[in-house]
């Protein structure tokens, strides 16, 4: 290997380092490892002032909680370090450039043997497993990558729930688990050599060579993210599929547009929540919330009623896991989808009537608030719905079948509405991290109150709402806060350089 090619691949693993500080600054990733810190930090803290019989379980949740924070923190690297091959994976780069896929193939291929072999280095011998951690990280970041890269394989997900529930319902699981284990002690290097060529396939294959079907791929992303597209004239099949998709779920939002356009005295601020697009819009919230009640109620009745008696309370406990956050997670990834409109913002200003200033600021970070509330009480009480038939069916399964996590989760979703009080006018680019940070962070506290309630003995409820008192003290300062800022539209005109 030359310096040149050195050069290079060191480029193209530093880019997602680089686009994060030249769009977004480095505020995100501060937060995420200060979330990552703030759960172990108190532990072992409150673990100096108690006795040794107390302060030994904290520190166990200190620990705990510190390794899980280390692995969301290398999970959230390697999703962006994923998502930068992907965007440099054009396919004109792709057709021209001499050995740009390659390159990228080998720096995708590098970060992700690094973390397997730290991986393996670090809890693999303190837990005296190696080749189990390696395999697992092995195949985990793989498959990872490729979710990314398909989202589709999300419902591979779901029928392996359902092949795992049916496994635990078996009678012979335990010969053949035993078999498993037996098996893994013989061939632990040759599962590992597998699953390691496997991930590294896949790897490969993600990053494509500039054929038509890469093309035309890279045109429906782009249309999909908002931006402009030569392939999008193209008609492709699967696009005019994905637009008939699409405007059934934006329907509601076309209608009050055609609604409020034929009235002569419709609100100026109302036009100019229109004009924000869809993705923010209170109609699209609506939608999205009774399609998830919807969906959601038909395939927890097939699922149910397939599942058969013995784990029906184990699949209601998880659906409602899954019911809280597909309705919070839209609410959040609303205030990013903003920066794709950042070009009409300033046409929208333009507009007779529509505020200015403090006004339009408060204005703002109401708009993006509420959905969020309405959303997060929604999801709580059908949730709380779904763990109450849940108990009915197998009492005490809410708590086996989640460990306590989805009744953290509840008490999680208020305070993330501090996310929606943002300063306007220096909001960075949107970028892959600021689109699934929301989602961390609720899944983080969740991870922070669930330890918090097992090391303590705090109720959820008292534990949920201090935190939600802590997230509305936020609130009010950035009121008094947004008072002095400058207008909040277009966003992040006044961000600072890298």
């Amino acid at each position: 290997m030359n310096n040149a090619h050195r050069a290079s691949l060191a480029h193209v693993l530093a880019a997602p380092w680089q686009q994060r500080r030249n769009t977004a600054g480095l505020r995100g990733l501060q937060l995420v490892a200060l979330l990552c810190g703030t759960a172990p930090g108190m532990l072992y803290t409150a673990s100096l002032f108690y006795s040794a019989e107390v302060a030994g379980p904290l520190r166990f949740g200190a620990l705990l909680c510190a390794s899980i924070g280390a692995g969301a923190f290398v999970l959230v690297g390697w999703a962006m370090l994923v998502g930068s091959v992907l965007q440099q994976n054009r396919p004109a780069l792709a057709r021209l450039v001499p050995g740009h896929v390659g390159q990228l193939r080998t720096a995708l291929l590098a970060a992700w043997a690094m973390l397997v072999l730290l991986a393996a280095a670090g809890p693999g011998f303190l837990l005296d497993a190696p080749t189990a951690w390696a395999c697992g990280t092995a195949a985990g970041l793989a498959l990872f990558a490729a979710v990314l890269r398909w989202p589709l394989l999300w419902l591979g997900g779901l029928l392996l729930a359902f092949a795992g529930w049916a496994l635990t319902s078996w009678g012979g699981r335990g010969a053949l688990a035993a078999a498993l284990r037996a098996e893994w002690r013989h061939e632990a290097w040759l599962v590992t050599s597998i699953a390691a060529t496997a991930g590294a396939v896949t790897l490969v294959l993600l990053v494509r060579g500039g054929g038509n079907t890469h093309l035309a791929a890279f045109g429906r992303r782009l249309t999909a993210s908002g931006q402009p597209s030569a392939t999008a004239a193209r008609p492709v099949a699967a696009s005019a599929d994905c637009r008939r998709l699409a405007a059934n779920v934006t329907r509601p939002y076309a209608w009050w547009f055609r609604r409020l356009l034929a009235r002569t005295d419709s609100p100026p601020m109302a036009r100019l929540m229109l004009g924000l697009g869809p993705a923010t819009h209170w109609t699209t919230r609506i939608s999205d919330a009774l399609w998830a009640v919807v969906f959601g109620g038909v395939m927890c009745t097939l699922a149910a009623w397939l599942a058969g008696p013995q784990i029906r309370g184990t699949f209601l406990a998880w659906a409602a896991f899954g019911l809280l956050t597909g309705l919070s997670t839209p609410a959040l990834q609303a205030l990013p989808r903003l920066g794709q409109t950042r070009r009409e913002q300033a046409l929208l200003m333009l507009l007779p009537g529509v505020a200015r200033g403090a006004r339009l600021n408060r204005w703002l970070a109401w708009q993006m608030s509420l959905p969020l509330v309405w959303a997060a009480v929604c999801g709580l009480a059908l949730a709380r719905g779904l763990n109450a038939l849940a108990d009915a069916v197998e009492p005490g399964v809410v708590d086996r079948a989640t460990g306590g996590m989805g009744i953290a989760l509840m008490a999680a979703l208020l305070p993330q509405v501090a996310w929606q009080w943002r300063r306007w006018s220096r909001l960075g680019a949107t970028t892959a991290v600021d689109m699934t940070l929301p989602v961390l962070s609720e899944i983080l506290l969740a991870l922070l109150l669930l330890t918090l309630h097992a090391t303590t003995g705090a109720g959820y409820l008292a534990l949920g709402a201090g935190f939600a008192g802590a997230a509305l003290l936020y609130c009010a300062w950035r009121w008094w806060r947004m008072g002095r800022e400058p207008t909040a539209f277009p966003l992040g005109r006044l961000r600072p350089g890298p």
